[in-house]
Parts: C-alpha cells; sequence; structure tokens
C-alpha cells in the first residue's frame, strides 16, 4: 500500500537509445557505431544547408550497401530530422548519441571518438570545414584530436569527471561549429 505523498513509478527502460540503436544496425548489417552514425548526421546536417532526406542520401555512401528498405529508410531519416532539430534548439537542447554510464569508461571514450570521426566525415562531406577560421576552426581540430582518443584510462571519478567534461566540450564545439556554418548558410533552414 502506497502512504500519502508516495509516488510510484514505473521503471524506465533500461535500454538506451544508443542501445536501441546498436541492435537495429547489427540486424540490418549496418557497419557503423550508432555514434559514429549521430555524428555522421550532426555534421552532415551542420549549418542546415540539408534536409534529414539530403543528408540520409548524402550519407548512404558511408553504408557498405544503401539502405533500401522503406520502413529502415524512414527510421533513420526520422532520426536525421530530429537531430538537425537538436542541432538547432534555440536552448542547446543537443545530445550527442553515446553508450549510458552504466558502460566501461574506454567503451564510452571509444564512442566518443567514433562520434567526432562521424561528425568530421559528415561535415567533410559539404566542404564547408575549410571555410571555418579561428575559434571554431580550433574547435574543429580539436574534435579531430578527440577522434584519435585513446582509451588508457583506469575508470576512476577523476577520469569519470574528465569525461563528462570532454563530453560537454565536444558538445559545445558541435554547437559552435552549427551556428558560424548556419550564419554562412543562404538556405537557412535553422
Amino acid at each position: 500500500m502506497l502512504g500519502c505523498g508516495t509516488s510510484f513509478r514505473l521503471p524506465q527502460d533500461p535500454v538506451t537509445p544508443f542501445d536501441k540503436l546498436a541492435a537495429a544496425f547489427a540486424a540490418l548489417d549496418i557497419p557503423l557505431d550508432p555514434a559514429e552514425w549521430h555524428g555522421l548526421l550532426a555534421g552532415a546536417g551542420a549549418g542546415g544547408g540539408r534536409t534529414p532526406e539530403q543528408v540520409l542520401a548524402l550519407l548512404d555512401a558511408e553504408l557498405a550497401a544503401g539502405v533500401q528498405e522503406p520502413g529502415v529508410r524512414k527510421a533513420l531519416t526520422a532520426i536525421a530530422a530530429d537531430t538537425a532539430a537538436e542541432l538547432g534548439r534555440i536552448d542547446y537542447g543537443f545530445q550527442l548519441l553515446l553508450p549510458g554510464d552504466d558502460r566501461p569508461l574506454a567503451e564510452r571514450v571509444e564512442s566518443l571518438s567514433a562520434w567526432c570521426q562521424g561528425f568530421l566525415a559528415g561535415l567533410g562531406q559539404s566542404g564547408e570545414a575549410r571555410h571555418l577560421r579561428g575559434e571554431t576552426r580550433a574547435a574543429l581540430d580539436d574534435l579531430a584530436a578527440i577522434g584519435w582518443a585513446d582509451a588508457d584510462l583506469d575508470g576512476s571519478e577523476d577520469d569519470e569527471w574528465d569525461f563528462a567534461e570532454l563530453v560537454e566540450y565536444v558538445r559545445a564545439a558541435a554547437l559552435l561549429i552549427d551556428a558560424e556554418l548556419s550564419e554562412r548558410s543562404p538556405a537557412g533552414l535553422h
């Protein structure tokens, strides 16, 4: 019996969006890490110059074989649309798609590295990265360095803290790059 003022909550789904996407990719033999895929979407869509459908068409080249199943294409296009919407939110609600905190730190660092590599590959599809200057160029260079990060960690509390700060830096760098490219974009889809 629940007492007065006691609330009952249903247990949260222990399967994260990252895990769901990883399972879907495995079932479809798509050879991408979900974090890398999300980075590809964010990078290709940075600046708002493309629709989610255009982003997905650009990224077909990143897949071993183009995804032709209409239901799968629709789901991947929806992920692209969600990513574009998050990048464009005025409250900076954009979040990287990474494994949950319950996963080993080394695995999360590898996924962050894959996210950065994906972002750079997606951004490279547009050719706009070469126009970045100053602080934004430095942020892009930092993402490249993080993309080659080594997961030589012991999982200490300090390592966890450093990882959380690094994730926040990568998120802020992606938003900074998106904002600069949005200012330059004649399409202004944001």
